[in-house]
């Protein structure tokens, strides 16, 4: 369960935790959250419940974001970088352009950032935390801010495009998503460089031709 461990280590600082939710699917940003808990006194309701949004239910999630974006101790931040950005810049910088995004003009002094890969972000302490929205309670807030900010997105997604199926599989190349991707070709939501992507575009391209 996450904890204040990695907080506790620097005492007088302002210390962000930031997780993403969307690197993997075809579909659909990447939404890269940060979160500040100033004095980490949390209510016993989100100290026992704040958990790795993957290990949470969809009502759960919905429940403690609501809860965390309307604490008064916690401020948070969410960056987006659409899909046509992905795209464009590749997924390894997408991801680093989201972080950076997530804390502009926040001034951190720390940023435990989850995920194995190290990054560096200009003026603070940058500590890479593997599983960290599994050991730290301001990652593990930001992983629930992300992941239900990126599924509202999905949602919306859906509702114009509901032959695609995005409420269920937000994005991700289910056997499903892939099926009616490759029937229906892409639509302005893929990521475009992805290779099921663009094997389905290229087969429509095909078929027209």
């Amino acid at each position: 369960m996450p904890s204040f461990e990695f907080e506790k280590l620097y005492t007088n600082k302002t210390i962000y935790g930031i997780d993403e939710a969307g690197l993997g699917p075809l579909a659909g940003p990447i939404v890269v959250a940060s979160c500040y808990i100033q004095n980490q006194s949390l209510s016993d309701e989100l100290l026992e419940n704040i958990n790795d949004s993957k290990k949470l239910t969809k009502k759960k999630r919905e429940y403690l974001f609501e809860i965390i974006t309307n604490t008064s101790n916690i401020e948070y931040s969410i960056a987006i970088i659409e899909n046509n950005s992905i795209d464009e810049i590749g997924l390894a910088n997408a991801w680093k352009h989201g972080i950076i995004n997530s804390v502009k003009d926040k001034f951190p002094n720390v940023c435990l950032i989850d995920g194995i890969k190290k990054f560096a972000i200009p003026n603070c302490i940058s500590i890479s935390i593997v599983k960290g929205d599994q050991k730290s309670f301001s990652i593990a807030s930001a992983s629930i801010i992300a992941k239900v900010t990126r599924d509202r997105l999905m949602q919306k997604v859906h509702d114009e495009f509901p032959e695609y199926g995005f409420d269920k599989h937000v994005g991700y190349g289910t056997k499903q998503h892939i099926e009616t991707l490759m029937r229906l070709g892409p639509c302005k939501y893929h990521r475009l460089s992805y290779a099921p992507v663009k094997l389905a575009a290229s087969n429509l391209e095909e078929a027209f031709n």
